[in-house]
């Protein structure tokens, strides 16, 4: 017999505490519009057991993913993020950052890492007998809510990956929701705390799941935002997005079934990803001033070319960090390495999870290649790392997420080969 404890707490930081998400943006935050919360979701087979935790933040690093493992010897935990980009910092700051000075507040990240500890305790201390299911929808640009964002007919990966908890009374308890959509419904102007669209999915299944705790997990969006779909960037087009996927939500919870009877299993494994070189300084300072200037001299008539050549300004301003940290320090590494990837399987649902941003395409490989009837894939997960794993293709094409990328052509590649390793030790 299934069971199950959940347990969600509110982790807003205190108004002044710098939001992370947008380079080269320092944004200490006026307060807070929407709640972020932590909610942590254990289970129970009988023979293993795992927790889930999920977290309104950008990233959570490696070092507190660390820290909280060892309060809990022996407990297999998973630590993923919504990546809000309305939200405080909460893992190692990356070249640009350090350029930059920001940096996590440590009186925040010694308050979410009790945060943390006490929603696992309580769910490990208030469980109940479960039955739970999987369900799979589809919500993308057809609905008008997302898709690629560096060419907006490129792939993308509209599904819907529910996990949902019920009761032996049959009340929902937990709601479990995978997505490939980047929360940048409110950009670097907006200085208030938010959940962004996805507190909006909360809001809806308040109404309609009243019991059920909701955690959002972030699907492979390395190249997944809402830039040519969207129609402003608001809190009224998050809130409508997020009503829209709450819909599909609501209908994948209708049609799901239920068991009792569920397996868990898991192996996680830390591989090295390998590291792009980079510019000289002097090059990378010189292509970072011409980016500038681009950006500089555009007018505001074009709202998507400006956005785009600020991502590619954002770029190059990422390449001269790294380039200049790795002349002062002589490294590139940081603590979020080794990258920790993971396969867990729940009942007849394969879920593989990673550090960092990849993009989309590597998401929908592992998919295809699953063993499990069906999969979903986190990224985000239990550390975070120091730009995207982009294909090869669009490491030749360049832009944003390609300037910000510490990793070669052939990081994706390493990834997939290893996931489907672990995928074949279950």
């Amino acid at each position: 017999m299934l069971k199950a404890g959940v347990s969600i707490i509110d982790i807003s930081p205190k108004e002044g505490i710098e939001m992370s998400g947008y380079p080269h943006c320092p944004r200490p935050n006026i307060g807070v519009h929407d709640p972020l919360y932590a909610a942590a979701l254990y289970l129970d087979d009988g023979e293993k057991q795992i927790v889930w935790v999920t977290l309104d933040l950008l990233y959570f690093g490696k070092p507190f993913t660390k820290q909280i493992r060892s309060r809990f010897p022996g407990l297999q935990i998973m630590l993923t993020t919504s990546h809000t980009h309305s939200g405080p910092w909460s893992s190692t700051p990356w070249a640009s950052e350090y350029e930059d000075g920001s940096d996590n507040d440590p009186e925040y990240c010694a308050f979410l890492l009790d945060c943390i500890e006490k929603i696992i305790k309580e769910a490990m201390a208030n469980t109940f007998e479960a039955k739970l299911g999987t369900e799979i929808g589809y919500c993308g640009r057809e609905q008008g809510v997302g898709g690629n964002r560096r060419h907006p007919e490129d792939v993308q990966d509209p599904t819907v990956n529910v996990l949902a908890v019920k009761d032996m009374d049959d009340k929902v308890r937990a709601v479990l929701l995978g997505y490939a959509l980047h929360p940048t419904y409110l950009h670097a102007e907006s200085l208030v705390v938010t959940a962004d669209y996805p507190g909006y999915i909360r809001n809806y299944l308040k109404w309609t799941t009243p019991d059920a705790v909701f955690m959002f997990a972030q699907g492979t969006s390395g190249n997944q935002s809402s830039r040519y779909f969207r129609t402003d960037q608001t809190f009224e087009e998050a809130c409508r997005v997020g009503t829209t996927i709450g819909v599909e939500v609501y209908h994948c919870l209708e049609r799901m079934e239920y068991s009792s009877d569920i397996k868990i299993n898991y192996v996680t494994r830390d591989i090295e990803l390998p590291i792009r070189s980079f510019p000289t300084l002097e090059v990378a300072e010189k292509n970072m001033e011409e980016a500038r200037r681009v950006f500089r001299e555009m007018d505001d008539s074009d709202y998507i070319r400006k956005r785009n050549a600020e991502l590619t300004m954002f770029g190059a301003e990422n390449e001269y960090a790294y380039a200049k940290y790795e002349k002062i320090h002589g490294t590139l590494e940081t603590e979020e390495m080794p990258c920790e990837i993971g396969v867990v399987t729940i009942g007849d649902t394969m879920i593989f999870a990673l550090q960092g941003e990849i993009f989309v395409e590597f998401g929908l490989q592992l998919k295809e290649a699953s063993t499990s009837k069906k999969a979903f894939v986190f990224e985000c997960t239990n550390g975070a790392l120091s730009g995207y794993i982009c294909t090869p293709e669009s490491l030749a094409e360049g832009g944003y997420e390609v300037g910000t990328s510490l990793y070669t052509p052939e990081a994706g590649a390493v990834v997939i080969k290893n996931m489907l390793e672990l995928m074949n030790e279950l």
